[in-house]
């Protein structure tokens, strides 16, 4: 019986971790996913109040249907998607909506099934459809996904500073369109800003943004460079992108962007190598960022090859240190959990 009491309150405390992310971190479907956990937290509490002899069963039950299956589902879509393999990603984002019935979960499954039923136009038509059809946030999603995918940048920088999107989708888009429309300068400094409330994930696509805007070659190819891989006309693409920002003149990367907007796979990236070069024959010479934005560039850039964000103060340290803390606590837990487990089953 201790040992039950022990694995329940174990669970609890590891799903307890496990949310607390959400709430401080603005990211898509964060309260489903806060909301899978706070059911476990409750069925373990209620099974240690009135059947503490199966507690550690009971809870461990809710804890592999409710937050385990469908995290490794989603993981696993994730990874199919940057492959893309789209019929695998709706085939395990439909598995993950079993136990994960989130509004999030089933617009992520719309997507991904348009995609794999028509490659070439269902995206933007399962788009159109949320958008005339979804509840108030999905609609204002869609029409920032469709302004995206049109690569009209102005309309994706107003949608995205508009406050109906939750903030890691927003930034990054405003990041990105910031750079698309070269104000450089904004893109920095609100990256800068953002940084700390960004997910992993976001924070190294918006630093990949970036980077390829400011012609950062090197940090590139370090983010492409550092899993999840992406795909290799993606890296391409913003390798390329890099050294034209870099230099206008370049031919290496004038000659690969005009490959893949002739003959690129996916139809995203053939627009977007297409309107670089656009846009890089109008251009004149890049002008320079100012003393301070390079400065702030720099730091983040040498946070990147380091591995940390930026310089840290000492009570940067000092939260850093409080988050390894908690993560040898989790291990800890984790460890105790399974040592449990195992003299259970003997």
């Amino acid at each position: 019986m201790a040992m039950q009491s022990a694995i329940a309150v174990g669970l609890s405390v590891l799903c307890a971790i496990l949310a607390a992310p959400a709430t401080y971190r603005c990211f898509l479907g964060r309260w489903g996913w806060f909301m899978a956990n706070a059911l476990v937290v409750l069925g373990a509490t209620l099974s240690l109040l009135f059947a503490r002899d199966w507690a550690g069963w009971l809870a461990a039950g809710l804890f592999a249907l409710l937050v385990g299956c469908p995290f490794a589902l989603l993981v696993g879509a994730r990874r199919a998607a940057q492959r893309g393999q789209w019929g695998k990603v709706a085939r395990l984002q439909g598995w993950a909506i079993l136990f994960h019935p989130t509004p999030w979960a089933r617009f992520g499954l719309t997507l991904s099934r348009a995609r794999s039923l028509d490659p070439q136009h269902g995206y933007q038509s399962a788009l159109a459809r949320i958008e005339a059809t979804g509840s108030q946030k999905q609609m204002v999603f869609a029409r920032l996904l469709l302004a995206q995918e049109r690569r009209d940048w102005d309309a994706v920088l107003s949608l995205a500073r508009g406050g109906n999107v939750e903030f890691s989708e927003a930034t990054s888009r405003e990041i990105r369109a910031l750079g698309e429309l070269g104000r450089l300068e904004a893109m920095v400094h609100a990256y800068a800003r953002a940084e700390r409330w960004l997910t992993l994930e976001k924070r190294r696509e918006c630093m990949l943004f970036v980077c390829a805007f400011t012609g950062r070659l090197s940090c590139v190819e370090h983010l492409l460079s550092r899993p999840p891989a992406a795909d290799d006309e993606v890296k391409t693409f913003w390798v390329a992108v890099a050294r034209l920002r870099a230099d206008r003149a370049d031919k290496i990367a004038r000659s690969t962007l005009q490959g893949l907007a002739e003959a690129g796979v996916e139809a995203r990236v053939r627009r977007s190598a297409a309107q670089e070069l656009a846009r890089a024959n109008r251009a004149g010479a890049p002008i320079p960022l100012a003393l301070g934005t390079q400065r702030l560039l720099d730091q983040l850039v040498q946070g990147v090859s380091q591995g940390r964000s930026r310089r840290q103060t000492p009570w940067q340290r000092l939260k850093w240190s409080s988050k390894v803390h908690l993560r040898g606590l989790l291990l800890l837990i984790l460890v105790i959990l399974i040592a449990a487990v195992q003299r259970c089953s003997r």
